[in-house]
This record gives structure tokens, C-alpha cells and sequence, in this order.
């Protein structure tokens, strides 16, 4: 609605991925900071940036959406 620009091409094989890395970095940094562990929180914060520079990775068209485009032109 607010964004027509961005075309959804289908699902991202990288959700799953993205979402486990943020749970587990916050899990992580829960638990580093309760036992007050500066290694925990220092791995947590690292899966934390990992799944948020997993947002930037492009992934591949599918095959149907190659076929769509070339079905409905450029």
C-alpha cells in the first residue's frame, strides 16, 4: 500500500535464517548479560548484526517469476 515500488518475488529462502540468528543473538545477550559474561554478550551482538546484514543479501528469482516476466514482458 505505502510502498508500491518494491515488488514481492515470492518467499525468501533467507527468512528462516535472518529470524534464528535475531532469536538466537538476543537469547544469547539475555543470557551474557544475567550471568554478566562479556564473551555471551559480545557473540550475542555479533548474530544480532549478522541477521541484520542477512536483510541486504539479494537472493535469486525463482523460476516462476522468470517465467512470469517473460509471460507479461519487462
Amino acid at each position: 500500500m505505502f510502498f508500491r515500488h518494491r515488488r514481492r518475488s515470492g518467499s525468501d529462502p533467507l527468512v528462516r535464517v535472518r529470524l534464528a540468528t535475531l532469536i538466537l543473538g538476543g537469547v544469547l545477550g539475555l543470557i551474557g548479560m544475567r550471568f554478566d559474561n562479556a564473551v555471551l554478550v559480545n557473540v550475542a551482538i555479533g548474530l544480532v548484526l549478522v541477521g541484520f546484514l542477512l536483510r541486504f543479501v539479494p537472493h535469486g528469482d525463482s523460476d516462476a517469476d522468470a517465467k512470469d516476466r517473460e509471460v507479461r514482458g519487462p
